[in-house]
């Protein structure tokens, strides 16, 4: 008899969604105006670096528990220099997590295409797009460590 092996094989970044954007807005004038068209509130916080020399503008916002968490992160650095380059033209990505519905995703599409001086927004192919993994593996590691100054922040808060 023949053993058989079963394999299981997981997708690193189940359930996630990235749509590509090229404006020549500034990242706090895109994440107003997502916020705005969107209703949501995407909220600044410390910028996604990989080298100590380059600092990418990071928001995010988390539904809550069951929902969707968003993020807007630049891919040009404030000192012009590119984290990754996407063709087409790409300077932001914003990335959905968790299960949303085809239809919604269109939808939001749509709405980031119609934001005056968006020149173009895309839904970014993650299953053949091999810079995208390492992108949002780096941004993962930068919400841990988020979480982790979050959390020394309010334990040094309750040892008063």
């Amino acid at each position: 008899m023949v053993k058989r092996k079963n394999k299981l094989i997981v997708e690193p970044f189940d359930d996630i969604r990235v749509i590509g954007i090229n404006t020549s807005m500034m990242d706090y004038q895109l994440a107003w105006n997502l916020n705005k068209v969107l209703k949501i509130d995407l909220a600044k916080y410390k910028s996604v670096t990989f080298n100590e020399e380059d600092f990418f503008s990071y928001y995010l916002y988390d539904a809550g528990e069951n929902a969707n968490t968003f993020n807007l992160v630049s891919l040009v650095s404030t000192e012009g220099k590119e984290w990754v380059s996407f063709k087409p033209k790409t300077d932001y990505l914003f990335i959905i997590r968790n299960y949303i519905k085809e239809t919604d995703l269109l939808h939001i599409l749509a709405v980031i295409k119609n934001i005056s001086k968006v020149f173009h927004a895309y839904i970014v192919d993650t299953s053949c797009n091999n810079k995208i993994d390492i992108i949002l593996e780096d941004i993962e590691f930068h919400e841990i460590e988020l979480a982790n100054e979050e959390s020394k922040k309010n334990s040094g808060i309750l040892k008063r």
